[in-house]
């Protein structure tokens, strides 16, 4: 995400990086698999006024504690905060358990400044409209929603189902199939449900009464795999990632993630 204030952008990179010294051993490679989708949230979140941060999805906290190191109120929700609740207790983080899908807000109307919905939204079981809603009582007045998700033109996505096509394979492939067909209960919000594009969600936004204050394409998986020393390691993967970051840094709607700022227009 470009940012005119390049000390903000500084600011979150250091906090990310910072975590990574902390917290070395809770789940490195989580983390460098999504530390530029945490740059890009963290610097959305700072630009935003209030201090009083509502994370849904908390699992597996990296990003919660990054959102505490740079001093906001976090509360959180997640379907299983029991298992992590010691980790929540060190951080003084509130989370509670919500299924959005089927059960009522655990927080207070109007008690948060913004809610983080990352990477989310596609693992609903049901149409996230309601989900939406509930977010909206959930803030304050002139509060805001970010909302991020993977983008369901990602260029390398798009080039997969070409493959599939060519190779007259199933768009999922028989792993995945598996996988997804032997999900029981709440063990099926593992895996993705849909993909959204970003007119999509610009239309549930305004039908959930939201203002839609920001559309961004972030590159947030692009380099993952680009860094010093990995073409060493497999030159033919790297050049294949490299060409893929190639074609979204030209043409910004095919990359890979989707971020939306949306607004509880205040009274």
């Amino acid at each position: 995400m470009t940012s005119n204030t390049p000390n903000v952008h500084n600011e979150a990179v250091r906090i990310v990086d910072a975590y990574k010294t902390l917290q070395p051993d809770n789940k490195p490679e989580y983390f460098r698999y999504h530390r530029y989708r945490f740059v890009s949230l963290l610097e959305t979140v700072m630009h935003l006024p209030g201090k009083r941060v509502l994370e849904i999805g908390v699992n597996p906290g990296q990003f919660t504690e990054m959102l505490v190191q740079a001093g906001y109120t976090v509360s959180g929700t997640d379907l299983f905060p029991e298992h992590r609740a010691d980790f929540w207790q060190r951080l003084n983080v509130d989370v509670r358990r919500w299924n959005i899908d089927n059960e009522d807000p655990p927080y207070q109307p109007g008690q948060f400044d913004i809610i983080l919905f990352s990477e989310v939204i596609e693992h609903l079981a049901h149409p996230p409209l309601e989900a939406l809603e509930a977010f909206y009582a959930l803030l304050a007045p002139g509060g805001h929603l970010v909302i991020s998700t993977p983008n369901q033109f990602y260029f390398k996505s798009r080039l997969r189902t070409f493959f599939d096509i060519i190779l007259s394979r199933p768009f999922d492939h028989d792993e995945e199939f598996t996988r997804w067909a032997l999900l029981r209960r709440e063990a099926r919000y593992y895996t993705h449900s849909r993909l959204f594009s970003m007119q999509q969600l610009a239309w549930l936004a305004q039908e959930s009464h939201y203002t839609v204050t920001q559309q961004v394409y972030c590159s947030a998986y692009e380099p993952v795999g680009l860094e010093r020393g990995r073409f060493t390691k497999a030159p033919h993967r790297w050049i294949a990632k490299a060409f893929i970051a190639l074609i979204t840094n030209l043409f910004p709607a095919s990359r890979s993630m989707l971020l939306i700022i949306l607004q509880r227009p205040p009274k």
